[in-house]
């Protein structure tokens, strides 16, 4: 399924993508691309890589390549802009940043300079739904200046090897860990299982999980499972027990509590949509 990596059906042409979204929720994840998010009206809580907060109206976020982040809108109210780029396409690496790293991932409102880049983003939207002759062109140079905007502007910290060398082997030993559950979620998994496959204490493997992730091992766990029943439910003639059995559930009592936790309704409503 492979739920945790996002990989982007990008025009070659015109490798990039800027849309508003709504009360998005959605699980930990990473792709090679670059994301901005910028928060128009509303609160979200966005998590990257170990850290997440509640942005407000005007906040902004900036996700490098294969940083892990994930949205929450549960009981909030919001609308954002994201921007998504192949940074090979302005850098000339499949890397971005390459040889340094934001502070912070998180730019609040208030930040000098962030108002230009929320009017470059409107432009682009604009161009995008335009469609003008010349708009690719236009676009490939409006996310360089939206680059060089944040990087004047935004604090950063330069990265040299080792610092590089240690952040990286951090993060991708979160994602062997997400990729392991992708590859193991119908077998029985339990922290003490993950502790000892990736050779670490179970409390330092929770604590470490729950940084990066923005939820506990047994409720990620429970969500790709769950993500894996929704599309079997819709595409399989098989029953819904042996559909959650499958995908990991030790019963089907079990499978319809954790659905009706994680979904707000029972399995049974998608076979059955109610008029």
């Amino acid at each position: 399924m492979k739920s945790f990596y996002q990989n982007w059906k990008l025009d070659p042409e015109l490798p990039m993508d800027i849309y508003q979204s709504t009360n998005i929720t959605f699980y930990p994840h990473f792709h090679a691309e670059i994301e901005f998010i910028y928060v128009t009206s509303g609160a979200i809580r966005i998590g990257v890589n170990e850290e997440n907060r509640l942005l407000q109206q005007g906040d902004m976020v900036i996700c490098g390549s294969n940083d892990i982040h994930y949205f929450d809108s549960r009981g909030l109210e919001s609308e954002i802009i994201i921007l998504i780029c192949k940074p090979e396409w302005i850098t000339m690496s499949k890397s971005w940043p390459l040889d340094f790293r934001f502070t912070s991932p998180y730019i609040p409102a208030n930040t000098p300079g962030l108002d230009r880049v929320k009017m470059m983003l409107d432009e682009l939207i604009r161009e995008k739904k335009e469609k003008q002759p010349g708009y690719p062109f236009l676009m490939k140079a409006g996310i360089a200046r939206l680059y060089g905007n944040l990087q004047r502007y935004v604090d950063t910290d330069p990265m040299d090897r080792s610092t590089k060398e240690k952040y990286e082997s951090r993060r991708a030993r979160m994602q062997q860990i997400l990729s392991y559950i992708e590859d193991h979620y119908r077998e029985e998994l339990n922290v003490a299982v993950m502790a000892e496959r990736f050779s670490m204490e179970p409390s330092h493997f929770s604590r470490s999980f729950k940084a990066a992730i923005g939820m506990n091992f047994k409720t990620y766990l429970n969500t790709v499972r769950v993500l894996s029943t929704e599309h079997q439910l819709l595409t399989s003639d098989l029953s819904i027990l042996e559909i959650a059995l499958d995908c990991g559930f030790s019963s089907i009592r079990t499978f319809n509590r954790v659905f009706k936790e994680l979904r707000g309704n029972i399995p049974s409503n998608l076979r059955h949509p109610e008029s």
